[in-house]
């Protein structure tokens, strides 16, 4: 795993230095109308800055809302209810 790591740091460092180093003369330019592979890549990946402001809220004022409390029966407390027998 460690190797792989290594082989692909190695890599890495490989590539942007040929991107930064790589030239070409303006005759070879001339002869050639497609443009560098190189060049494309180093222009498509050029970062762009993008700011995105998310608005901020700040509490003016909190208010604690107390629950109504309602009274319980024992009947729904129990879970094994059933109904009563009919009055006779």
């Amino acid at each position: 795993m460690r190797v792989v790591a290594l082989t692909s740091i190695a890599l890495l460092l490989f590539v942007a230095g040929a991107e930064a180093v790589h030239n070409h003369s303006n005759a070879a330019i001339a002869r050639n109308s497609a443009p560098c592979v190189i060049c494309v890549t180093a222009h498509a990946k050029a970062p762009t800055i993008t700011v995105h402001l998310l608005p901020v809220l700040h509490a003016v004022e909190s208010i604690a809302v107390l629950p109504e409390t309602e009274g319980k029966s024992a009947i729904s407390e129990l879970r094994l209810f059933i109904r009563p027998p009919p009055s006779a």
